[in-house]
């Protein structure tokens, strides 16, 4: 472990050196939702890759990876955070999610899934929701598919939660600020509606809203079923790749009425809609989009290992 920084009432973000090699680290979260004590809600999430290929444009780790934990490793990060507070493995909480969502793209490496399989067995949690984060890889058809299965066998009537990264309604911005071969909103919508269940949790759609990335509520209901989608809007965090690249947020804390639009918009449409907009301390903890670990690396090799593991070209 290299650090633990944050607050126990808030989230603490763990960084850890891997494989005792300085240049493989990654970081996860140990999480309240502040709306809820830990035995109602906890929340821990973790890596799943060293940096990642798809680089975001406005994600801390967009210009370097280094390739896939294995199953174990991705484990020995929920591992730190439960035993410490359990020690006998029994998680009390009444929801307690562990989220593929931090460094790295869960769908392009394998070992999440064995990771999804192992979880149940190795924690007595009768609360324990996964949750997978992703942008779609177009070359992660395979993946997504056991992913079904996984989720149909061992985590139906709501213990699952699917999360998609779509950030615009626009393809060509998608593209820009996504720059991987993914899916399109059809083929979400498509995936999407094969992959929930009566009883499952609505299939997130989720947007990071920033200047200049439109999100039409009509092009939205033209693609996708009200009933199997749910839509979470969140700010743009000030990482440091948002400020160089110049995109700003636009949701703040105290533009309620900025939210309220969206919100009355999708609504208008029939869809659900989440705000999740992060407190002060969390952007100070940097337990949102920042990067614990250190961005300042050197690229070498990035392209080559990025186009290895998306199995395609760049986006052009």
């Amino acid at each position: 472990m290299i650090s633990v920084t944050g607050r126990e009432d808030v989230a603490r973000v763990f960084v850890a050196e891997m494989r005792r090699d300085p240049s493989l680290r990654i970081e996860f979260v140990d999480a309240l939702d502040p709306r809820y004590p830990r035995a109602e809600k906890w929340v821990i999430i973790v890596s799943t890759q060293f940096g990642c290929p798809v680089g975001c444009l406005m994600c801390e780790t967009g210009g370097w990876y280094r390739g896939n934990l294995s199953v174990d490793e991705i484990l020995w990060q929920v591992d730190q955070v439960v035993f410490a507070r359990h020690p006998d493995g029994v998680v009390p909480s009444r929801k307690f999610k562990v989220q593929f969502a931090r460094m790295g793209e869960p769908s392009l490496n394998p070992d999440v899934l064995d990771a999804l399989r192992a979880l149940p067995s190795r924690y007595r949690a009768a609360g324990l929701i996964p949750c997978v984060a992703t942008t779609a890889p177009a070359s992660a058809r395979r993946w997504f598919n056991e992913l079904s299965a996984i989720k149909r066998d061992m985590y139906s009537c709501g213990a699952f939660q699917l999360q998609f990264s779509v950030n615009s309604t626009d393809e060509t911005v998608r593209d820009r600020v996504m720059p991987v071969r993914k899916w399109s909103l059809e083929e979400i919508a498509d995936f999407g509606h094969g992959f929930y269940r009566q009883g499952d949790r609505k299939v997130v759609l989720n947007f990071a809203l920033a200047e200049g990335w439109p999100l039409d509520a009509g092009r939205l209901a033209a693609v996708f079923d009200p009933g199997c989608f749910i839509i979470k809007i969140t700010p743009l965090n000030p990482t440091a790749r948002a400020r160089d690249k110049g995109i700003g947020t636009v949701l703040y804390t105290d533009r309620q009425d900025a939210c309220d639009r969206v919100v009355e918009e999708l609504a208008a449409f029939g869809f659900q809609t989440i705000i999740s907009i992060g407190s002060d301390e969390e952007m100070a903890i940097r337990s949102n989009c920042g990067q614990g670990v250190a961005v300042g690396r050197a690229a070498s090799g990035f392209k080559q290992a990025r186009a290895q593991v998306l199995g395609s070209p760049f986006m052009p």
